[in-house]
């Protein structure tokens, strides 16, 4: 199994931290001051080895395509990367999941029969994308960082925006925080982006669900924050030629349905995006100084939050008996 295998993961500011805290900030608490497991390990270790396949499937296809960016290099020659049942082996290996490979095999089997070409010329795949908070030729937003500043000192002064422009970043003004005086970021890694026959860009995410239902999901992911931060990441990306955010939803059981829906736009959210971002990020900041004590964070406690469709959140039990909850 020779070859790149392309990193699939979190990126490392991204929105799954301060999304959860948008969610509860006991959740939030739960699992990144506690660290105790919120997330079913099925499910998480299901969709990072479908997500594996998807990124070394359409990275060759981009590679075959003239070149793609895969995570941050630039990869022309498909040989380089591992074919993608190949790096789903190596994923197990490395991460475990082995008692999942015939089903996510035959997903991804049953998803090529559906789709057995690409999307479009594949622009990026798995690629990680900061943004700061701040002021850029007098505006004040979030901002795409430039792809060789990408790895700027949070504590950095002024920095190039992706397009024309130098971001002054504004910093965390909370004293005492170790973030203290540091500009204000959000990554975000791009399952892929791609270009159509008509010049139009468009950010995709990949989702493996145990049951497709399209109907029901894009109201659900629109006003996710993650899809608004990538429609914010995209227009800045691509400029007039953005298309918008695009899901690839696939199904991990029979029938093995797959849906490719559109992200519904929501551009009064949009609009204040950046001032809720930082709101919350000062609020999260506020608590590890005032409130050390992780269990007495502060709760959403409402019945259709804590327990909603999918069933209850993970941490009730928690929230019920503190401690004593985790046994």
């Amino acid at each position: 199994m020779d070859g790149i295998l392309i990193d699939a993961g979190r990126s490392s500011r991204g929105w799954s931290r301060i999304g959860t805290f948008f969610r509860c900030p006991q959740l939030f608490a739960y699992g990144e001051r506690l660290n105790l497991e919120m997330i079913p390990a099925d499910a998480l270790t299901r969709g990072s080895m479908g997500h594996v396949m998807q990124a070394h499937l359409h990275a060759i296809y981009g590679a075959k395509q003239g070149g793609c960016w895969v995570d941050d290099k630039w990869i022309d020659d498909p040989d380089m990367l591992m074919k993608p049942e190949d790096a789903l082996y190596a994923y197990c290996e490395a991460n475990g999941g082995h008692d999942f490979i015939d089903r996510m095999l035959e997903t991804f089997r049953r998803y090529l029969y559906q789709f057995p070409e690409s999307p479009g010329r594949i622009l990026s795949v798995e690629h990680q994308v900061t943004a700061v908070l701040g002021e850029k030729n007098g505006e004040w937003g979030m901002w795409v960082v430039h792809p060789k500043d990408q790895d700027f000192p949070r504590d950095a002064a002024k920095i190039r925006a992706c397009d024309e422009g130098i971001i002054k970043p504004s910093p965390l003004n909370v004293p005492g925080h170790p973030d203290h005086g540091k500009a204000v970021s959000l990554t975000r890694r791009m399952d892929m982006s791609t270009r159509d026959r008509s010049g139009r860009s468009y950010v995709w995410d990949h989702k493996h669900q145990a049951r497709v239902q399209p109907g029901r999901s894009v109201d659900a992911y629109a006003i996710d924050g993650g899809f608004a931060a990538f429609r914010i990441m995209g227009r800045q990306l691509y400029g007039a030629d953005f298309g918008g955010v695009s899901l690839n939803l696939i199904q991990t059981t029979a029938p093995w349905r797959v849906a490719r829906p559109m992200v519904p736009t929501t551009p009064h959210r949009d609009r204040h995006f950046a001032e809720m971002l930082w709101r919350a990020e000062h609020q999260l900041a506020r608590l590890d100084v005032d409130t050390p004590d992780h269990w007495s964070w502060p709760k959403v406690q409402h019945e259709t939050a804590c327990v909603g469709r999918y069933g209850s959140c993970a941490g009730i039990k928690l929230c019920f008996y503190g401690e004593a909850g985790k046994y």
